[in-house]
C-alpha cells in the first residue's frame, strides 16, 4: 500500500474508533499487532483480539471521542506519528508502524 493509502487507512481507523465500529476497526489491524501504552505505567497488548478487548474496556461507559490535530509521515509511509486530542483536551502522541497496509505496531504516549 502506498503512503497515501496508509494515511487514509489511519484516518478510517480513527473514525471507526470514534464510532465504536469494532468490525471496521479490526480491518486495519494486523492479527499480530502490538500496542504499547506509555502512561503512568507501560502496558503492552499483543494481538488484534486483545487490542479490541482493551480498547472496548477503555471506552466502556464513555462517549469520549478524539480528533487528529496533526499527522507526520516517515519511513516511506510505513511509519506515521499522530497528535490526538480527546474531547477533554487530553493529548497523546501515537506512532503507528504499518506492514502490508495494516497497523503492525502502535506506541501511544499519553501527554496530559
Amino acid at each position: 500500500m502506498t503512503s497515501m493509502g496508509n494515511k487514509e487507512a489511519l484516518l478510517k481507523f480513527f473514525d471507526s474508533e470514534n464510532g465504536r465500529d469494532w468490525e471496521e476497526y479490526r480491518k486495519h489491524l494486523s492479527p499480530y499487532v502490538v500496542w504499547t501504552l506509555h502512561g503512568g505505567d507501560t502496558k503492552t497488548v499483543i494481538g488484534a483480539d486483545h487490542c479490541i478487548e482493551a480498547i472496548k474496556e477503555a471506552y466502556r461507559g464513555s462517549g469520549r471521542t478524539f480528533t487528529c490535530e496533526a499527522l507526520y509521515e516517515g519511513g516511506e509511509g510505513g511509519r506515521i506519528a499522530a497528535i490526538l486530542k480527546n474531547d477533554l483536551g487530553e493529548r497523546s502522541c501515537d506512532i503507528f508502524e504499518f506492514k502490508d497496509g495494516l497497523i503492525a505496531r502502535e506506541h501511544e504516549f499519553l501527554l496530559e
